[in-house]
C-alpha cells in the first residue's frame, strides 16, 4: 500500500506544471536579519545586520549599513555598538552582568526602528572535554559538558578548524618567471588551512535527571582527509541557551538543513524576539540571546589517526633549457635538480599542487597556538 501511495503522489506532483506566481509584498522579500549574541564575558560582541533576498537577486548577501545599535538595561544604561563594515556592529566588551536583563535597539538609515525583548544574560558552564574516536573509518569529534547547578539544559556549539599541510615534495628550487628557476630550499612546503562550522549544533539535557551532555557529536572527518595528513586542531565554543532560543534555533535548523525531498519536514514560520516598532506587520528574522562563552581546543596528529593522505604526484624530468621549461611551468613546478660540477642538466618537476602548498589553498603564516 505504501508503494502505491508514493506512486500516486509522484503522478500528482508531476501533473502540477502550471506556473504559479506567489504574490509577495516588498517587505516580505527584504526582511531584516539580525545575527549575533550579546557577549556577557570578556570578548567582543558583534551583531550582523542584513536583508533577505529574492532567489533572482545576483548578490548572496545584502548588509545593512549606516544603522545605529544600542544595548539597553532595565536601569537606564545604554551601550553603543560601532559600525565596523559589511553589516557588522561591534563593542569591544559590553559591561553585562550575569542574570541581568538587556535588550537591543536598532535604528536603520531608512528611519525604521526595531527592538528586541529583554533577555537574561546567562553564564555558560565550562566545557569538560572535546574528545574524538574512529567510527566506520571516520574521525568523529564530540563535546562533553555539565552544569553543577543543574540550570542550563540547553546548549549551542560552533567551532574553528585548523590543519597543517605539507607539500608532497620538499622544494629545493622555485620558478620565478619565464624560464627562470632559482634555489629556494623549503619554498612553500608547509602551510595551514582553516574552516568554520556551518551547521547549527544544538544539544539539550532536559530529559535527563542531571544537566550532563555526554559525547554530543560536532563533526565527522572523512577517512584519508587532508585535515589529518599532518596535524589537526579544533577550537570549540560553547554557549548556553534559554528554552525559547533553543526552540527557535531548532526550528531554524530543521528549515535550513532538513529540506531535500517531499517527505522531509516542511518549512515553518520563524518567530523571533525582535519586532519592528515602525511597522508592526513587518517580520524580523533573528533571536537575540545574551551569554558568556566557554572554549576548549583539541589536537589530533596523523600518527594518532593512523591515516595517510594520498596524493598522486608522479615526477617528471625536464631538461634545463628555456623551451623545455616553458612547456611545463607553471602547471608543473621544480623541486630538485640533476647535474655535475655545479652545472644543472635537468630539473625534477611535479604537478604544482604537489610542490607548492599555497596552490592547495594554504596559508604560510604559522598560527600562534601551533
Amino acid at each position: 500500500m505504501r508503494i502505491k501511495k508514493i506512486i500516486v503522489l509522484i503522478f500528482v506532483l508531476a501533473g502540477c506544471r502550471d506556473k504559479y506566481d506567489l504574490s509577495l509584498r516588498q517587505t516580505d522579500v527584504s526582511l531584516l536579519v539580525v545575527e549575533g549574541v550579546l557577549n556577557a564575558g570578556q570578548e567582543p560582541t558583534t551583531i550582523t545586520l542584513s536583508r533577505t533576498l529574492k532567489m533572482s537577486d545576483a548578490t548572496a548577501f545584502k548588509p545593512v549599513l549606516g544603522a545605529r545599535l544600542t544595548v539597553e538595561d532595565k536601569n537606564g544604561g545604554i551601550f553603543t555598538l560601532s559600525e565596523t563594515g559589511n553589516g557588522n556592529y561591534t563593542s569591544r566588551q559590553l559591561p553585562l552582568a550575569v542574570n541581568q536583563e538587556y535588550r537591543l535597539r536598532i535604528q536603520t538609515s531608512d528611519h525604521k526602528e526595531y527592538l528586541s525583548d529583554y533577555v537574561v544574560a546567562e553564564k555558560t558552564p565550562d566545557i569538560d572535554s572535546i574528545t574524538w574516536k574512529k567510527e566506520n573509518d571516520k574521525a568523529i569529534v564530540y563535546a562533553n559538558t555539565h552544569d553543577v547547578n543543574n540550570k542550563t539544559h540547553y546548549y549551542k556549539w560552533d567551532y574553528s578548524e585548523t590543519w597543517e599541510i605539507r607539500s608532497f615534495y620538499y622544494a629545493e628550487y622555485r620558478w620565478v618567471s619565464g624560464s627562470t628557476i632559482v634555489p629556494s630550499p623549503g619554498y612553500h612546503s608547509v602551510c595551514w588551512k582553516y574552516a568554520q562550522s556551518k551547521n547549527l549544533l544544538l544539544g539539550t539535557s532536559i530529559q535527563l535527571q542531571s544537566d550532563v551532555i555526554s559525547e554530543a557529536p560536532l563533526l565527522e572527518i572523512e577517512p584519508f582527509s587532508e585535515k589529518l595528513s599532518v596535524r589537526y586542531s579544533i577550537l570549540v565554543r560553547q554557549q548556553s541557551l534559554t528554552k525559547q532560543a533553543y526552540e527557535y534555533l531548532q526550528l531554524m535548523k530543521k528549515n535550513t538543513e532538513s529540506l531535500g525531498s517531499i517527505f522531509d519536514a516542511q518549512p515553518s514560520e520563524l518567530k523571533g524576539n525582535i519586532k519592528c516598532l515602525t511597522n508592526p506587520d513587518e517580520g524580523v528574522i533573528g533571536f537575540l540571546t545574551a551569554s558568556s562563552f566557554s572554549e576548549k581546543r583539541l589536537f589530533i596528529t596523523a600518527q594518532e589517526a593512523g591515516w595517510r593522505f594520498p596524493q598522486d604526484c608522479p615526477p617528471i624530468t625536464v631538461k634545463n633549457n628555456p623551451d623545455s621549461i616553458k612547456m611545463w611551468v607553471p602547471g608543473y613546478l621544480p623541486f630538485s635538480a640533476e647535474g655535475d660540477f655545479g652545472v644543472i642538466v635537468s630539473y625534477d618537476m611535479a604537478f604544482a599542487g604537489c610542490v607548492d602548498c599555497v596552490i592547495r589553498g594554504g596559508d604560510l603564516n604559522r598560527p600562534s597556538y601551533w
